[in-house]
């Protein structure tokens, strides 16, 4: 399977594309589909969730989390490498139900919005921010750490939309058929081993 050269997974990242991220073989062995929050439109949303069909989440820097007071959900009878879970959000100012895409991106731009205060932010709500590993991916080695690296690499505010992809048929998306996903959704294809190469 051919992984997309990486400075041209970070120019469309750049540019508000696609980008599929495989998790490393020891751990899940699957892969999420990113666009920086910083391009989220509502259409870019339902396009994810129509076509990856997978939990739609925010990997996020945790000083953003604190500044905004979004606090930790505490990990219960886990596995060891489950991601960083905090309390779901909605931006209060912006939302009716919040579960619209349109509503949701409103959320995510605010979340990255340095104006936006904590109390401007319903809790419980619809968009689940995870909080990256204090030291990216040297800490640890997940789809988070690996979205919040594309988006430093790529020159853009460390937060991005995530959702899994999911076969047709309703399991995990694996190896060729993540590969034919990014052809027909014209997404770049890129992998953690190969972050973690590039930032040693």
């Amino acid at each position: 399977m051919q992984l997309t050269p990486l400075p041209e997974t970070l120019r469309r990242f750049s540019q508000g594309g696609f980008v599929a991220l495989f998790d490393r073989p020891d751990r899940e062995g699957e892969a999420d589909l990113l666009l920086a929050a910083e391009h989220v439109t509502g259409q870019k949303l339902n396009s994810m969730i129509s076509h990856a069909r997978g939990l739609l989440t925010l990997a996020i820097i945790p000083e953003r989390l604190r500044a905004l007071d979004i606090r930790a959900i505490e990990p219960r009878f886990t596995a060891d490498n489950v991601p960083a879970f905090t309390e779901p959000v909605d931006y209060t100012p912006a939302v009716t139900t919040g579960v619209a895409v349109h509503e949701r991106a409103a959320t995510i731009k605010a979340i990255i919005d340095p104006s936006t205060r904590p109390e401007q932010f319903m809790r419980p709500g619809h968009v689940f921010p995870l909080a990256g590993a204090a030291g990216g991916l040297k800490d640890r080695q997940g789809h988070t750490e690996g979205a919040i690296t594309i988006a430093q690499m790529a020159g853009l505010y460390p937060a991005v939309v995530m959702c899994e992809i999911m076969a047709a048929d309703g399991h995990m998306a694996q190896g060729e058929q993540v590969a034919r996903f990014c052809r027909e959704h014209d997404a770049a294809l890129a992998s953690v081993d190969q972050l973690l190469e590039a930032i040693r």
